[in-house]
């Protein structure tokens, strides 16, 4: 489906009209009518689109909200919920997350959970599984407490054709092998395409490679997420190369965790974001998504972005830009774990060494793909972003990782953005959360609150919301969500964990 007709998708229309104007997703299960029902009462309702806050009540029967007025009368055996005093808000939607590869060990998704996450993207940064069919398997037996939805990797599709041979353009026959595996993909139900041109294999794949597949996944009503090429000095190119791989292919693009990523291109948000209103104007669906913090996780050698891992001017200029090796923490060092924890300066004054010295023997020891977290983004930039109407919210984290962003980051936008630094009105900020993000993913019947959409729902005190990790300790569960229900089941009751897992694999519907 071409640009000009998904351009609509940028802003949700009145919630009576959402209904019928969202395509999409659609192969989940026909509405559940027999069952107990769930009335949530006296709450303050924030639906999703963008409209004004109201007092409502909500009625759920099975996996599907079945009423929603302002005053309703409890039915006999019906489970009531008190909200007097909170925010009831469609369950929030992960644009970008990596929660899928923790899901086999942690399948009650608490760190997800605790933040009001109903429904999680995954398959990002152009790494998925393949084929598709085999992760909706995977979930069939896991039975997660939340939804997830994939995209299938460009990364991934080029690793599998080209095996160790890939630091060179694909053939013509490649990539024609490469679209009938996209083609197999989006068939299984994955809802796009995304890359991670930063990555190996990504890093060597062409423009044209990539519109070949993104051509495969317009077919399909999909859309194109990009991890692009530089999110240092030449983001703006980058971001550039991801809008013309939409241009040329016909399908929304989304900007994966948009950042200004090194101080000399701090302060530049606002002109970067003119490249998508740009687009926008043109027609164009061009989103981003972002997560609230000025550190971010990835390997080493991002820092070097063309790979010249033992030039020593190189890697001063590469830590100079995000403030020295003080700002560089290792998470993932293993020839010697004991690093894990300290920053390069650490580690540099450990082996009597100054730090360029000490990350070229720690790659040449280890490989250049050691994790790190490095601090290098503007709080301003960070701020800018956010309030754009084209930028939703993600995650980019896992459950159970060591970057603070999977355990805080919905209550971080919550109570930073919202209550403390009154950057956006909750009501924008739920519809970046749910109703936009559900509209660029395709997502038919969920991330607003009306009747005959899916029962993905959390209940969460505005004034007390909020994240609790931090780099020294990420694994602190965000505080203030009281209930939280995926497909009409409980899975936060009062706080507590219940134990349900009624999550479901959210294939793209299929003609």
């Amino acid at each position: 489906m071409g640009g000009m007709t998904r351009n609509s998708r940028l802003v949700l229309p009145a919630l009576a009209a959402v209904t019928a104007a969202l395509i999409g997703l659609a192969a989940v299960p026909a509405a559940q009518s027999g069952g107990p029902s769930i009335l949530i009462r006296a709450g303050t309702v924030v639906d999703g689109t963008g409209a004004p806050r109201a007092r409502a009540d909500l009625r759920i029967q099975g996996d599907t909200i079945v009423e929603l007025a302002a005053a309703l009368e409890p039915s006999p055996g019906e489970r009531v919920i008190d909200a007097s005093g909170l925010v009831v808000a469609p369950g929030f939607i992960d644009m970008h997350s990596h929660a899928s590869a923790q899901i086999g060990a942690h399948p009650d998704a608490e760190s997800q959970v605790r933040q009001g996450i109903t429904t999680t993207l995954v398959g990002q940064d152009g790494s998925s599984d393949l084929p598709i069919s085999d992760f909706f398997e995977s979930l069939e037996r896991v039975r997660p407490a939340i939804n997830f939805a994939t995209s299938v990797g460009a990364g991934t599709i080029r690793g599998v054709v080209m095996g160790g041979d890939f630091r060179r353009a694909a053939t013509a026959a490649e990539i024609e092998t490469m679209s009938a595996l996209m083609e197999r993909a989006m068939l299984d139900g994955a809802i796009g395409l995304s890359s991670g041109l930063e990555y190996d294999p990504g890093f060597y794949a062409t423009p044209d490679e990539m519109v070949a597949l993104a051509r495969v996944a317009a077919r399909h009503g999909g859309f194109y997420s990009s991890h692009v090429r530089d999110e240092e000095n030449a983001a703006l190119d980058a971001w550039r190369e991801a809008i013309d791989v939409g241009r040329k292919a016909g399908l929304p693009v989304e900007i994966s965790h948009i950042k200004l990523a090194v101080e000399p291109v701090w302060g530049r948000a606002a002109q970067g974001l003119k490249v998508l209103e740009d687009a926008r104007r043109e027609g164009l669906t061009v989103m981003a998504d972002w997560y609230p913090y000025t550190y971010w996780q990835s390997a080493m050698y991002v820092l070097i972005p063309d790979r010249d891992f033992e030039n020593r001017d190189k890697w001063r200029v590469g830590l100079a830009e995000i403030g020295g090796a003080k700002n560089v923490l290792v998470t993932a060092y293993r020839p010697d774990p004991s690093y894990d924890g300290k920053t390069l300066e650490e580690i540099a004054r450990l082996r009597g060494e100054d730090p360029v010295t000490s990350v070229i023997a720690m790659i040449r020891e280890a490989g250049p793909g050691i994790g790190i977290i490095g601090t290098s983004m503007d709080e301003e930039d960070l701020a800018t972003f956010l309030t754009h109407p084209q930028v939703l919210v993600c995650s980019d984290g896992n459950i159970a990782g060591s970057h603070p962003r999977g355990f805080g980051t919905f209550p971080r936008v919550l109570a930073r953005y919202v209550r403390e630094g009154r950057l956006l009105s909750l009501e924008e900020a739920i519809a970046k959360m749910t109703g936009r993000s559900a509209r660029q993913a395709g997502l038919t019947d969920r991330g607003v609150l009306a009747r005959g959409r899916k029962a993905d729902v959390v209940v969460f005190d505005p004034d007390t919301i909020e994240d609790r990790a931090t780099k020294e300790r990420p694994d602190q569960m965000a505080v203030g969500v009281a209930h939280v229900i995926v497909n009409g089941v409980v899975v936060l009751d009062g706080g507590k964990m219940t134990g349900e897992r009624p999550g479901r694999g959210l294939r793209r519907a299929t003609e």
